[in-house]
């Protein structure tokens, strides 16, 4: 999935996404959320480090 597409899934700005993906921009636990929800994945899944 793009970042585009998941931004626009998450509705959010695909440059937020991007901020977040680059650690310039903390998520809050809302758009984090958004973020799962538009991934199909439990909110907890973003946090676990693969690798």
């Amino acid at each position: 999935m793009s970042q585009e597409q998941l931004a626009l899934a998450a509705d959010v700005d695909r440059s937020y996404i991007s901020e977040i993906e680059l650690a310039k921009n903390s998520a809050s636990i809302d758009i984090l959320e958004q973020i799962a929800l538009a991934l199909d994945v439990a909110p907890k899944e973003l946090f676990n480090e693969r690798g």
